[in-house]
């Protein structure tokens, strides 16, 4: 099998001939990596011989974004998603931030009119090989996007569309507390900010799949929970937030595109929503919300897969006790509908040379 056919092996739960796996370290990781002997010039996925790929899409209204301050090793700048944050530069750390541009109802008047211009076929690409935040070069035209595309279409990997889901695109323009009290106070301001989200993403992927760009799957990445539960309540979310996702899932579905859905935090209670959008994989499994794999795999069977719940936390402590980690969870792959990762980014305290060994043991377990 090559890389992309593990994986749609491993989605159809059938048995791939090895464990399909990626992971997503942290940037001062990478460049501990690098420090510590991985060659500037190989990428980590042809380093490890991992199997996905991602393209990143901009699904934002387009504000200008630009640099306000850099100074002491941090950096101000807008974002062209509507915020203004501050934060380390260069380094994966704790984001402040500092604004929003749905102020207010009135705000959001403005705001949606730049959502439905970005529409316009004319505009630079809206997609780029190089990852969404902090994403300050110009993007592509669309011939350039296709031919990175290609690009990566021709390492034999799954390749991965990446985008924000409606809970997570609306609170980077409105702000989490206020997107918070709006689900109890504005409903149908909140339900407006989803519906307009996802009729851009929606046209956003037609256009990509008219330039011949297609994806094997979709990342949606949308933050739902937290350590003791989801953000909002199951319901909240069902009545505000479903209704925009199940559209983005039939969409997806009628072109035979997976659905993969990235959230935070503890949403076991989320699941079963989830998967009547249409819902396939679920990333990260944060091991300390709660989130398991193994308890998982009983409750869901062949329903739902699972890309994650290796415990990032535990990574660089004893070798026995990643060991019992990885004999746990691992097995899970050889009967399909699993792809290993950890439960959110690698951190840098973990080594190349521990990760080096995490991932051969891995791969030494599922052949056992």
């Amino acid at each position: 099998m090559n890389h992309r056919e593990r994986v749609k092996a491993a989605l159809n739960f059938e048995r791939p001939d090895a464990l399909p796996c990626h992971e997503s370290p942290w940037e001062q990781t990478l460049k501990a990596w690098r420090a510590e002997g991985l060659p500037e010039t190989v990428t980590l996925e042809d380093h490890f011989g991992f199997d996905l790929c991602f393209m990143y899409l901009d699904t934002s209204p387009r504000f200008e974004q630009k640099v306000l301050k850099r100074a002491g090793g941090r950096i101000v700048y807008e974002d062209r998603f509507g915020y203004t944050i501050e934060k380390e530069e260069g380094v994966s750390s704790t984001i402040n931030f500092l604004s929003h541009r749905t102020e207010s109802r009135e705000a959001w008047g403005e705001v949606k009119k730049r959502f439905a211009l970005c529409a316009d076929p004319t505009e630079p690409a809206r997609i780029d090989d190089a990852g969404y935040f902090g994403h300050f070069a110009p993007y592509p035209t669309w011939e350039e996007a296709l031919a990175r595309y290609r690009g990566l279409c021709a390492t034999g990997r799954y390749m991965l569309f990446m985008l924000y889901g409606p809970w997570e695109a609306t609170w980077r323009h409105r702000g989490m507390e206020n997107l918070l009290v709006d689900t109890k106070m504005e409903p149908d301001l909140v339900r407006d900010m989803a519906d307009t989200y996802q009729d851009l993403v929606l046209a956003l992927l037609r256009r990509c799949l008219d330039a011949d760009l297609v994806p094997d799957g979709i990342f949606v990445a949308d933050d739902l929970g937290m350590k003791t539960g989801p953000l909002i309540s199951p319901q909240s979310w069902r009545n505000l937030f479903m209704p925009a996702v199940a559209r983005l899932g039939s969409f997806v579905k009628e072109r035979g595109i997976d659905f993969w859905l990235h959230t935070d935090g503890a949403v076991a209670s989320l699941i079963d929503s989830f998967l009547e959008c249409g819902v396939q994989v679920l990333n990260p499994l944060e091991v300390r919300a709660g989130m398991d794999a193994v308890e998982l795999r009983e409750r869901y069977g062949r329903n739902l897969a699972f890309f994650g719940n290796i415990d990032a936390t535990g990574m660089a402590g004893p070798r026995d006790l990643v060991e019992e980690e990885l004999r746990r969870k691992i097995p899970l792959a050889r009967e399909g509908g699993y792809i290993m990762h950890s439960d959110h980014s690698c951190p840098p305290d973990v080594s190349l040379e521990r990760y080096s060994w995490i991932l051969d043991r891995a791969r030494e377990i599922f052949h056992e």
